[in-house]
């Protein structure tokens, strides 16, 4: 069950991100605009970010301070936020797929992936003013169905399939149309990815190890389940033959890409960048596991519950877990490469009746 401390650094990061995501939807963007209007300067937004890393610089006086790297994580996923929402990024996206892609890729994944490598609660929590922290912070922490809430998300599956989901829902042509033309829609859409972006990273990355996290083996399984879903979707819009997605068209595309051709570049987008992020994460995943279990045996040994391991023993075992990362390793690319040769042939095998349906129509228009 997440700790109140985690239910309340939940809290903080809600309130000081999602405004942010919120108030995100371009203005229209017109061919030839200098480089410099296409930002969207939004006062909420700025202020928003602002007030998060101020409340991060705060807490950093107090408690242990954490390592370098850690700060840099977390003002990393400021900056990814801040490019996705405030850059021209955010006004083109309703213009270009790919951009939009882009700018998902960050809400979605950049920006919650960096915010957990930072581990940022504590410092969050000691940033806050006293009065707000005993005042709001606190009682809202205290609040039975709350934890019960969080409890039931953060479950692995629960957070995976709201993960993947929340991504192919979105991508559903319908949908994905309607959110580009209606600002409210298009506000849920930009919450939905950055909340459940934070519940999985927030439980890939757990700093806690089993049985107050998750297992490896937990964690593996679910960075082969968000992998495998953005290889599907990505390689499914890099091979359709037909454009989904009209709303831009509405408002105009730029650059002069050709739908079909902007559309697959998208799911490139998604599908290579997207899973090398997600690489980033199980390799720093895995490292973290090997540091907590060397401080395990380190711990036991100096508490006399475990003798010295025997370095050939030490070897065979890294030597197993060498073999299990590339089997893994392997498998994913096994996946993709299956994908890929699936949407190839139903491409190819589409050719032909495609070809033999444009000789009927002339036949019978002749």
């Amino acid at each position: 069950m997440p700790s109140p401390r985690f239910v309340r650094s939940l809290a903080v990061l809600g309130g000081l991100l999602l405004p942010s995501a919120a108030y995100a939807h371009g203005d229209e963007v017109h061919p030839g605009q200098g480089f410099w209007s296409l930002w969207h300067w939004s006062p909420e937004i700025i202020a928003a970010l602002l007030l998060a890393g101020w409340v991060y610089a705060r807490g950093l006086g107090g408690g242990r301070r954490p390592s370098a790297w850690r700060i840099a994580s977390f003002y990393a996923a400021l900056i990814a936020f801040f490019v996705a929402l405030i850059s021209p990024v955010e006004r083109l996206a309703d213009h270009i797929f790919a951009v939009h892609q882009v700018e998902h890729m960050l809400l979605r994944t950049i920006g919650p992936l960096f915010l957990f490598l930072a581990i940022p609660q504590g410092a969050l929590m000691r940033g806050l003013p006293k009065g707000l922290r005993s005042s709001l912070v606190g009682p809202v922490a205290r609040t039975g169905w709350l934890h019960k809430l969080l409890q039931f998300l953060r479950l692995p599956l629960v957070a995976t399939l709201l993960f993947v989901g929340t991504s192919w829902v979105w991508m559903v042509p319908e949908w994905h149309d309607l959110a580009i033309l209606n600002e409210a829609v298009h506000y849920s859409w930009h919450i939905s990815l950055v909340v459940t972006g934070l519940l999985f990273f927030s439980v890939l990355l757990d700093p806690h190890p089993a049985p107050a996290g998750p297992g490896i083996g937990t964690r593996m399984a679910m960075f082969v389940a968000a992998a495998f879903g953005n290889i599907s979707l990505g390689a499914t819009l890099s091979f359709k033959t037909q454009v989904l997605y009209t709303a831009y068209d509405h408002l105009g595309r730029m650059w002069d890409v050709a739908p079909i051709t902007d559309e697959r570049i998208g799911g490139l987008v998604m599908w290579i960048p997207g899973c090398m992020m997600f690489g980033l994460a199980a390799g720093i995943m895995l490292f973290r596991f090997g540091e907590e279990e060397k401080r395990t045996v380190e711990r036991r040994q100096r508490e006399g519950r475990m003798t010295a391991r025997d370095p050939a023993a030490t070897k065979a075992n890294n030597r197993r877990l060498g073999w299990s990362l590339a089997g893994f390793a392997a498998m994913v690319l096994m996946l993709a490469v299956a994908v890929v040769s699936f949407l190839i042939q139903m491409e190819h095998s589409a050719a032909p009746d495609a070809v033999a349906h444009v000789g009927a129509a002339e036949h019978q228009a002749g």
